[in-house]
């Protein structure tokens, strides 16, 4: 599947995945979600706005087909939505949107990582059986996934290091102080704050300055008359 591999952004890629989910498999619409160490969706996609909320109610009361096909690790089918009791909550109000059966299938990359739901306005439209095909495309989404989702750590990773570099140059030139020196002063500063070295660094390089940067400063210099605790 060629166009799952393009090196766009993940939240294209994710777009594509669904997209292409609906044409290969005729269904109606498809929607995902990707999870964030178990705390909830890291990021999700939606073929149709019926989908993005039928996601957004599985998200919601943390059940669903694709919540049981990430903890069985298998796919989850239902071929009528109106009288299956698995989803107390989820089930009736996706009917009431519309859909009468759905798929989930598992997106892993050694570990499951999120879930692809496949939503047909009509029952028992998905054949209960090995759904070998619908397997076999889960890999191929699970594997373009994995790719983008590293890409994107790999460019955000790039970005934070020139923006962090920039904010350095710009502390070494105002106060004569080392790339180390800088660093120490960014580090402390975003621990004072509770806010990642790359915002801080980003604020600096916008506001060529910060409140209270002088004592992180002079802190970093070894120097004294710094209270302890900044």
């Amino acid at each position: 599947i060629p166009d799952l591999f393009a090196p766009t952004p993940l939240a294209k890629t994710l777009h594509t995945v669904v997209h292409l989910t609906c044409r290969t498999f005729r269904c109606d619409a498809a929607g995902l979600f990707l999870t964030a160490n178990g705390r909830g969706p890291a990021a999700t996609a939606a073929s149709t706005t019926d989908a993005t909320r039928a996601d957004a109610l599985q998200i919601q009361h943390h059940q669903g087909p694709g919540y049981d096909a990430i903890a069985e690790q298998q796919p989850i089918a239902s071929a009528e939505l109106r009288f299956d009791s698995r989803w107390r909550f989820w089930a009736p109000q996706v009917a009431g949107l519309g859909f009468r059966s759905v798929l989930s299938l598992v997106l892993a990359d050694g570990d499951p990582f999120g879930a692809v739901t496949l939503y047909s306005r009509h029952p028992s439209f998905f054949r209960v059986d090995a759904f070998a095909a619908e397997r076999g495309f889960a890999q191929q989404a699970s594997m373009a996934i994995a790719v983008a989702v590293e890409r994107e750590q790999l460019m955000r990773a790039r970005d934070s290091r020139g923006v962090i570099g920039q904010a350095q140059g710009i502390l070494m030139e105002r106060f004569q102080i080392t790339a180390d020196q800088a660093f120490a002063v960014l580090t402390r500063y975003s621990s004072h704050l509770n806010q990642k070295v790359r915002l801080v660094a980003e604020r600096v390089v916008d506001e060529r300055s910060l409140p209270g940067l002088e004592p992180m400063v002079r802190q970093a210099h070894g120097q004294p008359g710094t209270k302890s605790g900044i």
